[in-house]
């Protein structure tokens, strides 16, 4: 199916006097299955299949898609995408990127067929699983808000009239679970999530026993005044710091002015401890892929190393821009979509100490194990205030919860304020980071 679609759409092309042409073309199916009380509430299919075509003319670029194959459909897609291309202004960065060396990869590595030969009727199992490992936790844990199992599976295409010929099928699967545990009339919620590559790496219940853990060690939380004291965060707070700064280590937020990180290569961003890394290679990383979006091979690319800022994350068109090469980050969520920049597999480097060891060196901290508003930290300037919750740490040991907390500063400085990185590198989704240790944060209490 792919390949006739493929070559009908590029004689279309072809044909037409265009300086440069792309075929993207994308299949992709969702599962999700939702369970509560031992029982499934809702089994949810998603499926979507289309080409994107992308056309270069005199600089001047133009785009169209479509899902409806049959050759009236395309015809006018074909003429759709000419025509943008004709009301578009000229950019002298358009073009696309030639033949590579990712030609004809295998998917080995990418695709894992027991997901796929996995029936309902177990997947439904492995949501259950979730929430009766939840339950067996604690028995606080008196409801479960979601708990659900999802796979995904994608297969892509990417042709383009400068020699790119290439494909890819890939998959995953996952489980997430948000529970509440009640003690005195008192409610708190914790979520578990993971999802992974392989189905032999799936732990359902290990998920349902987090979630559970996590809401309980809040319970009886209390407010504290406030102080500057050392932080630690928690794996699951560190990926969503890693959230906020994966958009200004974009070239394309760079180049446009919107990046705390804008006319900082070579100089110091962070700690000599603090290396970050994008790696669209690396062995079963979620998004690990042979290539991008627009059929340049993916890389391990050092963005922060020891600290100093080495390059941004580029797609062809910021790295044209740039006069650099694109690092294969072009980001397509869709064949509906343009390509953006994303990362891929981007993580914190892990240092070589233990979780534990780091909380025994501290007299007096905070861990963080929730953060709130993290996304609203200003893009180019840095600053953030954020809602916290956690637990004390006194004498180098975890003692009582915490709420009510807002931790206010500037991204940088914090990272420049990272002491130690533990070993214990997580990833939710495609993002990662060990456990981190802070210094000189200052919290404001109740």
């Amino acid at each position: 199916m792919g390949k006739e679609i493929l070559e009908k759409t590029f004689r279309r092309l072809e044909g037409k006097d265009l300086d440069q042409f792309e075929i993207f073309l994308s299949s992709s199916k969702n599962l999700k299955i939702d369970v509560l009380n031992g029982e499934v509430e809702s089994i949810d299919e998603i499926r979507d299949e289309g080409c994107g075509m992308r056309v270069i003319k005199d600089k001047k670029l133009g785009f169209a898609y479509t899902s409806d194959f049959d050759e009236t459909a395309l015809d006018e897609t074909v003429e759709q995408a000419l025509g943008n291309a004709k009301s578009s202004e000229a950019d002298e960065f358009n073009a696309l990127p030639s033949s590579t060396v990712a030609q004809k990869e295998s998917s080995a590595g990418y695709y894992d067929p027991k997901i796929a030969k996995l029936s309902v009727d177990k997947k439904i199992q492995l949501a259950l699983q979730i929430e009766e490992a939840a339950y067996k936790t604690d028995k606080r844990v008196k409801k479960t808000e979601k708990v659900s199992y999802s796979d995904s599976e994608s297969e892509v295409w990417i042709v383009n009239s400068n020699g790119i010929d290439l494909n890819y099928k890939t998959n995953a699967c996952g489980g997430y679970a948000q529970v509440i545990v009640v003690q005195n009339k008192e409610m708190e919620a914790g979520l578990g999530i993971d999802f992974v590559k392989k189905l032999d790496d799936f732990e359902p219940k290990k998920i349902g026993k987090e979630a559970a853990e996590r809401a309980t060690q809040l319970l009886g939380a209390k407010s504290i005044p406030s102080q500057k004291i050392a932080m630690v965060l928690d794996p699951s707070v560190g990926t969503q710091l890693l959230g906020v700064l994966s958009s200004a280590l974009s070239a394309d937020a760079v180049q446009k002015g919107k990046s705390l990180f804008a006319d900082k290569i070579g100089k110091a961003v962070g700690s000599k401890v603090l290396s970050i890394i994008d790696n669209g290679r690396l062995p079963n990383g979620l998004a690990t892929v042979p290539f991008d979006g627009e059929g340049v091979p993916t890389q391990e690319t050092k963005l922060i190393e020891s600290g100093k800022l080495n390059t941004y994350l580029f797609n062809t068109y910021t790295a044209n821009k740039g006069k650099t090469n694109s690092t294969g980050n072009a980001l397509r969520l869709s064949f509906k979509a343009l390509p953006a920049i994303g990362p891929t597999n981007l993580y914190l480097e892990a240092g070589s100490q233990s979780p534990d060891a780091i909380i025994k060196s501290i007299s007096q901290g905070f861990y963080v194990t929730r953060v709130m508003g993290i996304h609203t930290a200003n893009p180019i300037s840095g600053d953030f205030s954020i809602g916290a919750i956690g637990i004390m740490i006194e004498n180098g040991e975890k003692s009582y919860p915490v709420r009510g907390i807002t931790i206010a500063g500037n991204l940088i400085e914090m990272l420049k304020g990272v002491e130690a990185i533990a070993s214990d590198l997580r990833f939710i989704m495609n993002l990662g980071s060990p456990t981190l240790l802070i210094s000189g944060i200052t919290l404001s209490g109740g």
